[in-house]
């Protein structure tokens, strides 16, 4: 890891030398560009506008994100759609979670819920699923990862393919969320927040400039207690620290460091009966989802739980990451950062949801089930290492931003994971049973399931091009990344040789073209396209035993149009887009087997082809507004129809949904007034809508509504704001995705104090 450090400003600096003759155009007039340090106001850190997004928001609306190329860049310049969540809205809307926030995201929906047994799927963006989101522009190493909205600043979705910023991603988009950075004045704000269901928070977090160069920012979060689902809690604690440093006029350094200790009973998914009984005719679609439902006369609960009361999650996250920012003159800048997160994650639960069933006076009802139990031992480590070196030129009337960036990313996986032979069964409805109570016993774990070890190292070199032209009205972007890695897997537990030992490389390149163009001063048009991979599949091997060597990667297409009105507080996006995916993995058939000349009785076992692919388009649009002090709106819609194209296993599948997918149509409202002190001084009312269309193949649609007041005042000198919060105010059964079920009507209080 030291050397790769090492090494990224070396290989920067030789970009730099590829840069500087570009400088020497005939011509060319530097900008006009003030000293970073003059930028900022006296005893603030020093900010470089090329590498943060500070001070570009107001309330809910954001005008710029880094989520394009890692630079800052104006969002009616960047020919992609993107869309900026703020902590001030997260907070609003009563966020905990980065799931939560996913509500208000156009293009997003949710398969399953951070604070559940079965959550590694968790978005699906534009109809394909996101399982690993990013963190301050550097890929998380796992699924699992943890998110709280207390160290959150915000969170940009980019929409479409974007291995050009973020390398090995799915094709639908990504999700990013930016770390707080200290604040330039001294303040403290101290939060507590509990529900009806058991839930209490409390959350402190301080910003305190040290001298006029060195400012820290500290947060703390405590959470415990019930959830609403039956036998389901959970306790979070949340620290987190950052810093930043003006090393000297044009350079800053900034740190941050945040650990999680988390253990839960975590909700069950869902329970099911299997495609085979009777009873899955009474679910939806045949789904075989079976809470909240009378079947045969018998009713499972919709807060019911199969896995019982002794499901336990053991889960420690750790993130630490430093930048230097450099500003060598009017012409370069240069940004070095190293990233370091751990995740270790023991699971100790029941390792199914299905009840059975028998027949009772000629009617089929749930019945008993026969369990065994799963411990899972997790452990990832990844070290990120990324150089972005940028140049600002100025020729022929043109404005031109280079961006040469590098990445490094090496990751290791080991996973322990022990079965236990089948439980005695529970019995429905019963409080506790001998299978929930034997989950706990150690000993039983005798049956060994995988014993995995995978190392990966990736590399990615960037080239990304920005040109302003005439008079900045219209922009164009190109560039492309080039990554390579390889992923070796050893797993001792294999039944022969490629499964105990499997080595696969990657080799992709990347490229995005796209224009913007400003018709007048408050409307602009764009058009983008875009490419991205998502790596090689691994333990899977080809008909004739070799591993499979395609990359699974995407192609997009946007066209859409970006409004700003009232000196940015009207923006709105809108896109239409189409995204392919190809090379996707599917079992192979017997009839594959034959028609390569192979004897299906020789070729045996798990072997796999790559031909499958799928589609999704429609179009998507996110506003924000505030129009004046005191009411803000903000408001998503998404058309989206995804489903498959091809999948010689399955034709029937052709033409239908993806796996899991999400519904056609999607919407959200959330508006906030303040009341003038004529009427009552310090009251605001929120309301929030969330509507999911009953068209998804998988769960029923639905419409929540949420709402708040909160009221504002002085105590002791002090400012404090009286929230109460309803969740679910219709009191509805309902399915966030495929895997999770919603909360029944929940109620909150919570108490705000700024110092």
């Amino acid at each position: 890891m030291k050397t790769c450090l090492l090494r990224l400003p070396l290989v920067s600096c030789g970009f730099a030398a590829a840069l500087a003759v570009t400088s020497t155009l005939p011509a060319q007039t530097p900008p006009a560009t003030k000293p970073a340090a003059a930028a900022s106001a006296e005893g603030d850190p020093v900010v470089l506008p090329e590498f943060n997004v500070a001070g570009s928001e107001d309330g809910w609306v954001a005008t710029n994100a880094l989520s394009g190329t890692r630079t800052n860049m104006n969002l009616r310049e960047l020919p992609r759609s993107i869309q900026v969540v703020t902590s001030e809205f997260m907070n609003d809307i009563g966020a905990l979670t980065l799931t939560d926030a996913t509500d208000y995201m156009s293009g997003i929906t949710n398969v399953g819920n951070q604070d559940q047994t079965n959550d590694n799927n968790t978005y699906q963006v534009r109809g394909f699923r996101q399982n690993k989101p990013y963190r301050n522009g550097m890929r998380e190493p796992s699924a699992g990862m943890l998110f709280d909205s207390a160290t959150m600043d915000r969170v940009e979705v980019l929409k479409g393919p974007s291995s050009l910023l973020a390398g090995v991603a799915e094709p639908g988009g990504m999700l990013n969320s930016i770390s707080k950075l200290p604040r330039s004045k001294r303040e403290a704000t101290v939060s507590v927040r509990g529900d009806n269901w058991g839930m209490r928070r409390g959350e402190i977090d301080t910003s305190i400039p040290l001298t006029k160069r060195l400012a820290t920012r500290l947060v703390w979060v405590r959470q415990s207690g019930d959830a609403w689902q039956q036998f389901a809690w959970a306790n979070r604690t949340v620290y987190y620290g950052s810093l930043s440093y003006k090393l000297a006029e044009s350079t800053r350094y900034t740190a941050n460091v945040e650990y999680i200790d988390y253990m839960a009973s975590p909700p069950a998914p869902r329970s099911t009966v299997a495609a085979t009984s009777p009873l899955a005719a009474f679910t939806w679609h045949r789904n075989g989802a079976i809470n909240g439902l009378n079947l045969n006369g018998t009713t499972i609960p919709w807060d019911f739980n199969p896995l019982g009361p002794n499901n336990r999650r053991t889960q420690h996250i750790f993130r630490a990451g430093n930048q230097v920012e450099h500003r060598f003159n009017a012409l370069f800048s240069l940004r070095v950062a190293g990233n370091y997160s751990r995740m270790n994650r023991v699971d100790q639960r029941l390792s199914g949801t299905q009840i059975s069933t028998r027949v009772v006076d000629g009617l089929t009802v749930p019945s008993t089930n026969a369990l065994s139990a799963t411990k899972d031992n997790e452990t990832v480590n990844t070290y990120t290492a990324q150089g972005d070196l940028v140049g600002k030129f100025n020729y022929w009337g043109i404005a031109h931003q280079a961006i040469l960036g590098a990445e490094y990313i090496d990751t290791d996986n080991h996973r322990v994971r022990d079965n236990t032979p089948a439980l005695t069964p529970y019995v429905f409805g019963a409080t506790l049973q001998p299978a929930w109570t034997e989950v706990l016993e150690a000993a039983r774990y005798t049956l060994p399931n995988n014993r995995l070890n995978a190392h990966a190292r990736r590399r990615g070199y960037s080239f990304t091009n920005v040109f302003a032209l005439f008079d900045n009205r219209a922009h164009l972007m190109a560039g492309v990344r080039h990554d390579e890695g390889t992923i070796i897997n050893r797993n001792p537990l294999g039944l022969d040789a490629l499964a105990r030992y499997q080595k696969v490389s990657e080799n992709a390149n990347s490229p995005t073209v796209g224009a913007a163009y400003r018709v007048n001063d408050w409307l602009s048009v764009f058009s983008s396209s875009s490419r991205s991979f998502a790596g090689v599949p691994v333990s899977a091997i080809d008909i004739y035993g070799k591993p499979l060597d395609k990359q699974i990667s995407g192609k997009g297409y946007d066209v859409g149009i970006k409004t700003a009105l009232f000196k940015n507080r009207v923006f709105f996006n809108a896109a239409g887009f189409q995204v392919d995916q190809i090379n996707g993995t599917r079992q192979a058939l017997t009839s594959d087997i034959i028609e390569a000349g192979l004897d299906p009785l020789v070729v045996t076992g798990g072997r796999s082809i790559q031909d499958v692919s799928a589609r999704s388009r429609g179009w998507e649009s996110d506003v924000t507004v505030k129009l004046f002090e005191g009411y803000q709106i903000a408001g998503t819609y998404t058309n989206l129809h995804a489903f498959v194209t091809a999948n010689r296993a399955n034709p029937a599948a052709v033409g239908g949904p993806v796996s899991q997918g999400p519904g056609r149509e999607s919407w959200s409202f959330f508006h906030k007034y303040e009341l003038p002190p004529s009427l009552v001084k310090g009251l605001a009312l929120t309301h929030g809508v969330v509507f999911r269309d009953s068209r998804r193949p998988t769960v029923p649609g639905f419409t929540r509504h949420d709402v708040s007041a909160s009221y504002r005042t002085l105590v002791f000198k002090q400012q404090v704001a009286f929230t109460v919060r309803v969740q679910n105010l219709q009191d509805i059964m309902y399915w966030e995705g495929f895997q999770s079920r919603g909360a029944p009507r929940t109620t909150s209080f919570s108490l705000n104090t700024r110092f």
